[in-house]
């Protein structure tokens, strides 16, 4: 096995309590996504999300609904074919409720690109929108970067004239991340958790709480993209605690899963301060032992499991 030291630490607490005008940032990205309807207004070339999301956002910035109604964000991926290039690709924005005060979360997925072409994309991305100042809508700016700058990245496209194949990276790691969080509360970074491993065809389970666990597992390129795009979000501190990696070759892939699906756990809630809650670990710790892994609860929490049954 291997134990990174993966460690991301933020100053942020989750953004919901930030202090920012979410009114304001709200009627911004209104603006911002009509704006992006009529440049990209062909079938197909945006997609929303969830449409609700948007109905509701419009209610709230139109004094309908109460804040602590809204439990939708703004969400939608664009098609992007830049002329000079022959890769089609898609935009994936999902924009908090305090955007643009803080960077959106943006990630790319273009299928047809290498594994380490794709990253390098996504990494010289996030650079990119790290270096634009906040408080101004950006996604118009993002997407100019990608048309300009797409064809700097080989693609399996590129092969020569002569090939009749593209050919494709075979993928024949198996890898488990076991991640560790100082607290997940957020009800958008819940959901993202879920429901990125669903789109990725990822297995494992979340705790939300404090702290706050994931696992995730299954081929290994689909898992770094759950982590790169994870550790996107703001978090007070998140560090993938250990990770397994395993050559399976041609094995069925679910013979080497510990967990059929991905869900999200609850083990008798307990509240804290504010809006602090645990659960119970003695519980979690049944739950690890009964998908194969103990041994896990003592890297997370430097003490032994133990059964909620024993005092």
């Amino acid at each position: 096995m291997d134990k990174p030291n993966t460690e991301i630490e933020d100053v942020d607490e989750d953004m919901e309590e930030s202090g920012v005008n979410v009114l304001d940032m709200l009627e911004l990205q209104l603006s911002e996504y009509e704006m992006l309807q009529s440049m990209f207004s062909n079938a197909g070339e945006i997609k929303l999300d969830d449409a609700t999301a948007l109905v509701k956002i419009k209610a709230f910035v139109e004094g309908k609904i109460k804040y602590e109604y809204l439990h939708s964000r703004l969400g939608f991926a664009i098609k992007i074919a830049p002329e000079d290039s022959e890769v089609t690709m898609e935009l994936v924005c999902q924009l908090p409720h305090e955007y643009p005060s803080v960077a959106p979360v943006v990630f790319t997925r273009a299928p047809k690109m290498s594994r380490s072409d794709h990253r390098r994309l996504n990494e010289d991305l996030q650079n990119f929108i790290v270096s634009i100042e906040r408080g101004e809508i950006c996604l118009y700016s993002v997407i100019e970067w990608i048309q300009e700058n797409l064809h700097k990245y080989n693609t399996e496209s590129d092969v020569s004239e002569s090939s009749q194949k593209p050919q494709v990276e075979e993928d024949t790691i198996f890898t488990r991340l076991w991640i560790y969080s100082h607290h997940i509360y957020s009800k958008f970074k819940r959901r993202d958790i879920i429901d990125w491993a669903e789109e990725l065809k990822l297995t494992g389970f979340s705790l939300p709480g404090k702290p706050g666990v994931a696992c995730v597992e299954g081929y290994s390129r689909p898992v770094d993209e759950y982590w790169h795009r994870l550790r996107r979000l703001n978090w007070k501190r998140l560090m993938v605690k250990e990770k397994e990696e395993t050559d399976i070759g041609n094995d069925d892939l679910s013979k080497h899963r510990k967990f059929a699906n991905f869900e999200e756990k609850v083990f008798d809630v307990r509240g804290g301060k504010g809006r602090e809650y645990h659960m119970d670990l003695g519980k979690f710790y049944e739950f690890l032992e009964s998908h194969g892994s103990g041994h896990i609860f003592q890297m997370y929490f430097g003490v032994e499991g133990k059964n909620s049954s024993v005092s």
